[in-house]
């Protein structure tokens, strides 16, 4: 018997799907993707960063600063939260065939960002859990739960049902899942490590044209090396987001169908 094309898959979810619809909500809505990442992912960590590489070279980072970045990352991880349960029902607008009103993503990502922090740290702490035991069972725990912080962000099902719901969705196409998410994080990661070699590369070729024969080693990146790659981080953790709010959205085609109307009531 001739195997199945991954990219037309039994479940009825396919590699070309998920990724198309992904791209599709950027290009429907880049202010309510690409905006929304760039202001509460990408800019933050931008402005630090040049917070940092100034009060490096000025010798003015002191210890107490450890307490204020520990503040930081915790605001940072709201803001990615905010910013996920936004892309998500940027996602669930492009679903139901209208334009994502950036006012009611934000409301809604607001109002889901703490269950979809309990959903993360449980689905975590799961996974780190199976991961201990053996290696397999964390990898089927992740992709049991891979969309439960989407269920969480999308639907009314509670934290604990999140996962609940999670399962139901995934189960009988686990392997096309944990496919479809593998690609999509060896992408992820490939880019980040191109972009950040790309990025050193490009500060010492600008440094050795700008600075003569002798080429000091930076401190920190120049502000339009850290420009280019906040954009560069905004497109990417966009796409990335979005990937499993398409693949949350597929599932939930495969398993119940389309509903308007069931996911309207989620923006009443």
């Amino acid at each position: 018997m001739a195997s199945q094309p991954f990219t037309e898959t039994r479940a009825g979810i396919s590699v070309g799907g998920v990724f198309g619809r992904s791209v599709n909500i950027i290009k429907a809505n880049p202010v309510a993707t690409l905006g929304v990442t760039f202001a509460m992912v990408a800019l933050p960590q931008l402005l630090v960063g040049l917070m940092v590489g100034r009060a490096s070279l000025t010798r003015e980072f002191q210890d107490g600063a450890y307490a204020l970045f520990s503040l930081y990352g915790l605001a940072v991880l709201l803001l990615w939260l905010v910013a996920g349960g936004a892309l998500t029902h940027a996602a669930i607008a492009h679903d139901q065939g209208r334009r994502a009103d950036l006012r009611e993503i934000l409301r809604l990502g607001v109002a889901r960002a703490l269950p979809m922090l309990a959903v993360n740290i449980l689905f975590f702490v799961g996974i780190w859990i199976g991961f201990a035991v053996l290696i397999v069972p964390g990898i089927i725990l992740a992709v049991m739960w891979s969309v439960a912080m989407y269920a969480i962000a999308a639907e009314r099902t509670g934290i604990f049902g999140a996962f609940g719901r999670s399962r139901a969705l995934t189960k009988g196409a686990r392997w096309h899942v944990f496919g479809i998410l593998l690609l999509a994080f060896v992408i992820y990661l490939l880019v980040s490590i191109v972009t950040g070699v790309a990025s050193v590369a490009g500060y010492g070729s600008f440094g050795a044209l700008t600075g003569g024969a002798t080429i000091h080693v930076p401190t920190s990146p120049s502000v339009i090396v850290q420009l280019l790659q906040a954009l560069i981080t905004t497109v990417l953790v966009t796409w990335f987001t979005l990937v499993g709010a398409a693949l949350f959205i597929e599932l939930r085609h495969w398993k119940d169908g389309p509903d308007v109307d069931r996911l309207s009531e989620i923006f009443a």
